[in-house]
């Protein structure tokens, strides 16, 4: 059961939403992942889809976490985090 709900989670959608929740700006990530606004929207939307929850508030331009949005950046920042570790 929990190979195939981690065969589910696609690093990239999360690893595009790490960087909007950073920049907490959409079109600032976009410029910083070199990808069209709209890609990185649906990303994240299928995100969300899968998670079954929604990740941001949208205010205008601005984007504030929820708070399942709070509690997946920091398992995203984990993982982020211990990927560079193996690197180095």
């Amino acid at each position: 059961m929990r190979t195939e709900t981690l065969r589910r989670l696609n690093f990239r959608h999360l690893h595009y939403f790490w960087v909007v929740a950073k920049e907490e700006h959409l079109t600032r990530a976009a410029e910083q992942l070199h990808v069209s606004q709209s890609a990185i929207s649906s990303q994240i939307r299928q995100l969300e889809d899968e998670l079954g929850h929604d990740l941001f508030i949208r205010d205008g331009r601005t984007l504030r976490l929820t708070e399942v949005g709070s509690l997946v950046l920091g398992y995203a920042e984990s993982i982020f985090n211990l990927g560079a570790e193996l690197l180095e």
